[in-house]
């Protein structure tokens, strides 16, 4: 029998067992269980929760136990998954920069449900066609029939996919992934394949005639570890799903990234906003140059760096359509674009991938600093490992943690650093 102790970054619960650490995914801060000894690592072992003895008042009924495979913090409470995530940024920070750091207040909405507007989908080919999601490090598909963070329009396209499923048989694993995006009640429907010819492809057609479908792509696969490829062929509909957020308007075709919580992205680009103090500003990983399209009517120049084609084009045609015209595209990569641009601004602003920065354009920040960053990150132990190398430079002056994803152990989180005198 072992108590959860604390609840870690994974949302595991923390026990201890022989003078070692036991992670225990499904125990929350508290609670007293059964519990199996799966692996035996070095320094820390593995558990498995058999059977809850003590319950935490921070404990919520989850209706279907599935959802807990892309939701595991669906059976924490609200306000329970606020505090983890502040807890969560404040030790993150004392272990990797050692940094004791002032938390603003969370940035979230009410909508703890219903609020994704892209879901990704892997299909596997077995004794049946499963469509679903992996569980954590593995290969090990669990099928997904409702998905409660999606918007009701997904989840509708969803059914319609898995009624399909029933009556077509794939022929072969061409099929890997599906891509659901949607905005206002308008669906985009991406099939991810590992070649360019498909044998069901008509028939899938042909079957997903919903209406608010307006746009149906074949995305052609590169290699077995990626989600989307670069080139995509419209089988059906419109090119682009046009996203309207703050007053501008994003035409977003099938690569391109825009942020699957909009009523809280909007926030966040509202918070970044306020932080800029400078005229001219780089916004560096700008897929559709939404941050900088949305601040440009605070500064004088924006440089907007972006190497993603499809997000480049999407950028250029929704500048010229908000009839923004203080806003450059760039299109490259950031360590080999930014370099040239440093002399002429006063702040950077970075939203990188979940791997942060690397390490030619951190040096490039020590070697040639600007006055500020603010540094908007989907992953924290990369952002503060990324500020631990910046703060011989920089200082930290504002830290907030942004609540994107309810029920999942995802954080985002904006910090703004200003160049040390």
């Amino acid at each position: 029998m072992l108590t959860a102790l604390d609840l870690d970054y994974q949302g595991q619960g923390v026990c201890r067992y022989q003078d070692k650490v036991v992670f225990v995914k499904g125990m929350l801060k508290g609670e007293t269980g059964l519990v199996r000894i799966l692996k035996d690592k070095k320094s820390y072992f593995i558990g498995e929760l058999l059977n809850l003895k003590t319950r935490s008042n921070q404990r919520v009924d989850v209706s279907n136990p599935d959802d807990l495979h892309y939701a595991p913090l669906l059976h924490l409470s609200v306000p329970a998954q606020l505090e983890w995530q502040q807890k969560i940024t404040e030790e993150t920070f004392r272990k990797i920069a050692k940094m004791d750091v002032s938390i603003d207040p969370i940035l979230y909405d009410k909508r703890d449900l219903g609020y994704r507007n892209k879901i990704t989908l892997h299909v596997v080919k077995t004794d049946r066609l499963k469509i679903g999601v992996f569980a954590p490090q593995s290969h090990r598909l669990y099928p997904v029939k409702q998905m409660v963070l999606a918007e009701n329009v997904i989840q509708k396209t969803l059914d319609k996919l898995n009624e399909i499923f029933q009556i077509i048989a794939l022929q072969d694993d061409t099929l890997k992934h599906i891509t659901i995006r949607s905005h206002q009640q308008k669906v985009m429907v991406i099939f991810s394949t590992t070649q360019k010819a498909w044998v069901e492809k008509d028939t899938m057609l042909s079957h997903l005639n919903l209406p608010f479908i307006t746009s149906i792509y074949q995305n052609i696969l590169e290699t077995d570890f990626e989600n989307m490829g670069k080139d995509s062929i419209r089988l059906y509909g419109e090119e682009a799903i046009d996203i309207h957020f703050g007053g501008l308007k994003f035409p977003v075709k099938p690569g391109a990234f825009f942020q699957v919580n909009t009523p809280v992205a909007l926030k966040m680009y509202e918070k970044v906003k306020t932080l800029i103090t400078g005229r001219s500003v780089i916004d560096a990983y700008a897929g559709m140059a939404s941050i900088g399209q949305f601040i440009s009517s605070a500064v004088d120049q924006v440089y907007a760096i972006e190497s993603n084609h499809d997000a480049v084009e999407s950028a250029l045609i929704s500048i010229e359509n908000n009839q923004i015209n203080n806003v450059e595209v760039i299109e490259n990569d950031v360590a080999l674009a930014i370099e040239q641009y440093l002399s002429k601004v006063d702040t950077i602003v970075f939203d990188p991938p979940r791997s942060g920065l690397d390490d030619t354009t951190k040096a490039l920040l020590l070697e040639k600093p600007v006055s500020e960053i603010i540094y908007v990150s989907c992953d924290l132990k990369t952002l503060v490992r990324d500020i631990n190398t910046l703060k011989t430079i920089y200082r930290v002056t504002s830290v907030t943690p942004v609540k994107m994803f309810f029920h999942t152990v995802e954080t985002e989180t904006i910090v703004r650093l200003e160049m040390n005198k």
